[in-house]
């Protein structure tokens, strides 16, 4: 299992509930991988989908690992699938856009629209491809997540046809705390 934080954690062990998670993954024996990723404010893409195959290639079988990722860490979740097989993904706080943020934007996960009519111009997600890639899907959001608005969750739900492995947990916020659902998931996986 890798543990794909949000941006600006500088210090994955200490950041959100990262390291707790971490910890009670090993001491239910599930390997896990919890270390910091570089470009940690930008989180590019073109650094971290690399660092995420690095990672799985150290393990026995990179096709048999879970990503669980975590805000700008679900963007690089959704895009590492359509590159490459894994067991599972777990999706915590996952935007559809970029929310015009240019900083965001920038990262290259997001698809570019036409400022005019809203189509889709450049970078679009494969969805189908991800669900080749990978069979078995979750997704967590809140209802008052101060940046991600519920829709853009419901926007990649809906492009991964997501009904029962959907959770919206109403009063969450953006999953900054340790939540007890995730360790149940990933439990039933592993």
């Amino acid at each position: 299992m890798i543990i794909c934080p949000g941006n600006g954690c500088t210090n994955i062990q200490r950041s959100n509930w990262y390291g707790q998670f971490h910890q009670e993954l090993n001491d239910k024996g599930i390997p896990s991988i919890c270390e910091n990723f570089p470009d940690p404010n930008k989180a590019r893409r073109s650094k971290w989908i690399p660092f995420i195959r690095s990672k799985a290639e150290e393990t026995a079988d990179p096709s048999n690992i879970i990503l669980v990722g975590h805000s700008s860490g679900a963007q690089a979740t959704l895009r590492y699938a359509e590159e490459y097989s894994i067991k599972a993904a777990v999706l915590v706080s996952a935007t559809y856009s970029d929310l015009g943020d240019a900083g965001e934007r920038a990262s290259g996960y997001y698809p570019q629209t036409n400022s005019k009519d809203g189509t889709i111009i450049d970078n679009p997600y494969k969805f189908d491809k991800m669900k080749t890639n990978c069979p078995i899907w979750y997704q967590f959001h809140s209802n008052n997540d101060p940046f991600i608005p519920l829709e853009e969750a419901e926007q990649i739900r809906d492009g991964l046809g997501l009904t029962d492995t959907y959770q919206m947990l109403p009063g969450r916020s953006h999953f900054f705390e340790y939540f007890p659902e995730l360790i149940q998931v990933l439990s039933s996986l592993c």
